[in-house]
């Protein structure tokens, strides 16, 4: 074996960019156990490659990494059953309440003014938790992340920007960032949701 005219061939580079069969992977490793000079070249060779992606490669949007961190969510959901569905376009209450039969949420112990909430599992891309509430809350306005409220019992109004929209049991409310918002609950007992909010990527 000639090891200089094995180098010249191409196929190390071949192998470093992932172009080769399996059968043919397992020659080059095999080679590179048996010739000390073929697994230096293949070392270098990696080297380089890793050199020139760093240099010339151009970072992902960052929103790139939220749509992949939500995919991960969504498959680890569908394995761990403690973390509540992720809400997507074709999302309706029921999915939710079909999880709700597979846990225990604690309601709320004693009295409470306005509100009160329980903390679901959740993850750096997707923040779950539970809200009672009896009035609604004053104008807000997020700018991390996308909300989404599940009205799993009663109904209110939202005003968006100043402008009412009435929603009521089995609603899911969707709020995106750098939008004004306030709740008014119109129901006579407090309404229940599931609040739902994804990390946003500007």
């Amino acid at each position: 074996m000639i090891t200089s005219d094995y180098i010249a061939s191409g196929i190390l580079e071949s192998y470093c960019m992932g172009m080769l069969s399996g059968a043919e992977r397992e020659d080059v490793e095999e080679m590179a156990k048996t010739y000390p000079e073929i697994n230096a070249e293949l070392k270098g060779i990696s080297d380089s490659l890793e050199f020139y992606a760093a240099e010339k490669g151009m970072a992902p949007h960052a929103a790139v990494k939220t749509k992949l961190l939500l995919k991960v969510y969504e498959q680890h959901c569908g394995a761990v059953k403690i973390y509540p569905p992720l809400v997507k376009e074709n999302t309706t209450t029921d999915d939710f309440k079909n999880w709700l039969k597979e846990i225990t949420i604690t309601e709320p112990a004693g009295p409470y003014d306005n509100m009160a909430s329980f903390d679901l599992p959740s993850t750096a891309a997707v923040t779950n938790f539970m809200v009672w509430v009896k009035k609604g809350h004053d104008e807000e306005m997020h700018t991390e992340y996308n909300e989404f409220i599940v009205i799993l019992k009663g109904h209110c109004d939202m005003y968006f920007s100043g402008v009412s929209r009435h929603y009521h049991t089995g609603d899911i409310i969707v709020i995106p960032p750098f939008i004004p918002h306030t709740a008014v609950i119109t129901s006579t007992e407090p309404m229940v949701a599931l609040v739902q909010r994804h990390a946003f990527a500007a």
